[in-house]
């Protein structure tokens, strides 16, 4: 029988899956232009070949981060104490967590929020949801471990 824990964790896991399979849509969006249509988004965003270089540069560490956190998160919902998956999980979990937060602020700094063009929404929902996402995962499994405060503090 599962406890709240365990149950906990397997809705973590599958947050996460759905995370990394939505990154991977991203970058179908993206290269297709389904969800970035080039010639549009050019009229709008000053720099654009800067910016679109730039955000070239995140496809192999979000499908790195993908890959790891699909794996990590088969092993939780397989056992959801298992430590390997744990592991993982934190770590793919801390580099969407700056992956996200680098987004963000690129988004706020750039004036990428206020375009009058639908892919706005998507990137606000990567720099907004990755952080959230990345910091109820890190304190679930952080949680799933029972430290005790004397343990941590020594």
């Amino acid at each position: 029988m599962i406890n709240e824990k365990g149950k906990l964790i397997k809705l973590v896991a599958k947050l996460n899956i759905a995370t990394a399979l939505g990154t991977a849509a991203f970058w179908l969006g993206f290269f297709t232009e389904l969800t970035f249509p080039v010639d549009q988004l050019k009229l709008l965003i000053d720099n654009f070949e800067g910016y679109y270089k730039w955000e070239q540069s995140f496809v192999v560490p979000d499908m790195l981060f993908a890959l790891i956190t699909i794996y990590a998160s088969v092993l939780l919902l397989r056992n959801y104490n298992n430590k390997k998956g744990i592991i993982f999980l934190a770590f793919s979990s801390g580099g969407w967590l700056f992956l996200g937060l680098l987004d963000f602020t690129y988004g706020i700094s750039n004036g990428l929020y206020t375009l009058g063009h639908s892919y706005r929404y998507v990137f606000l929902s990567i720099g907004v949801g990755l952080p959230i996402i990345s910091v109820f995962t890190l304190k679930v499994l952080y949680n799933s471990l029972n430290f005790n405060d004397d343990e941590l503090e020594s």
